[in-house]
């Protein structure tokens, strides 16, 4: 999308960023509900004033992504992109005895 946008890496890396970000202020992550325990506040609340922060975040990342669109910088070229090559994948039984292991030793 970036290479065929237009967009410089920087704009894209800027925007991919601040994106999760503003994204991280307003779910429930563990910093929040520990902080809604804490002070005993109802965690759907205290998402909800997180709003404004979050769209906050979101509209200083869309300025700031735009002002570097639009200034010189590298653009994403095709040795950036992901070619699809064939590559020798594991087996399923090899790609599923790690998470089953883990889950093993958890409920264990």
């Amino acid at each position: 999308m970036g290479k065929k946008s237009g967009y410089h890496k920087e704009a894209l890396l800027l925007a991919m960023i601040g994106g999760g970000k503003a994204g991280n202020i307003i779910s429930p992550n563990p910093n929040t509900i520990a902080v809604s325990e804490a002070f005993k506040v109802d965690l759907t609340s205290l998402m909800m004033k997180n709003f404004i922060p979050a769209i906050c975040a979101v509209v200083v990342t869309i300025l700031l992504s735009t002002m570097l669109s639009k200034k010189q910088g590298v653009q994403v070229t095709e040795n950036d992109l992901e070619q699809k090559e064939d590559k020798n994948l594991p087996s399923f039984i090899q790609a599923v005895a790690g998470p089953v292991v883990a889950v093993m030793m958890y409920v264990i």
